[in-house]
């Protein structure tokens, strides 16, 4: 997996939670402004008035901010009874879901070359559903789930790059089309 740490707060303090909202709406504020790598933290933290402290007990990287808007999205976790275990078509549709969904946010990531955070989603959502994978021994998983999480980054890079007005149903089928092998020639 990607070498992006992930140190955010998962406590149930409403302050912090509160702080956290706070920063994440003062980045979002600024990258109306500049480009993500031109923010510092001092301006996150100036902006949205908590302390470069709390900011980094908070948050650990200005770039977890970014991790933690997409945890807030939500939309990796499928609508399913049983979340470790899906079809390919239900995790290509929920994939699809989530990248339509937030595609404004996804392609700040993709045009500030943050392509890490949306990877480390992705491998996030893959190693929770690796129930769905088959014929893989269980320290094969692991593989799968990046793989496939590496797959979907590049195919949203390349997808949103390519649609002004990206289509749910379209990526979904996309995805599975690919995803399930059937563009290769069979022996």
């Amino acid at each position: 997996m990607s070498t992006l740490q992930k140190t955010i707060y998962q406590g149930q303090n409403p302050t912090a939670h509160y702080s956290q909202q706070i920063m994440l709406q003062a980045l979002n504020e600024l990258l109306k402004t500049k480009p993500f790598k031109s923010i510092s933290v001092s301006e996150i933290c100036q902006r949205s008035g908590v302390s470069r402290q709390t900011f980094y007990t908070l948050f650990g990287s200005k770039e977890n901010i970014l991790l933690y808007q997409l945890e807030q999205a939500n939309h990796t976790k499928p609508k399913h009874d049983d979340v470790d275990v899906l079809t390919l078509s239900e995790t290509c549709q929920c994939y699809a879901d989530f990248v339509i969904d937030n595609h404004t946010m996804l392609k700040e990531l993709l045009d500030n070359d943050l392509l890490a955070i949306l990877n480390a989603q992705f491998y996030q959502a893959m190693s929770v559903c690796k129930n769905s994978f088959i014929n893989v021994t269980p320290q094969e998983q692991q593989y799968v789930a990046e793989f496939m999480a590496a797959g979907l980054c590049h195919l949203t890079k390349n997808y949103l790059n390519q649609h002004s007005e990206p289509n749910k149903t379209e990526l979904a089928n996309l995805a599975y089309k690919i995803m399930s092998g059937s563009v290769y020639r069979m022996e």
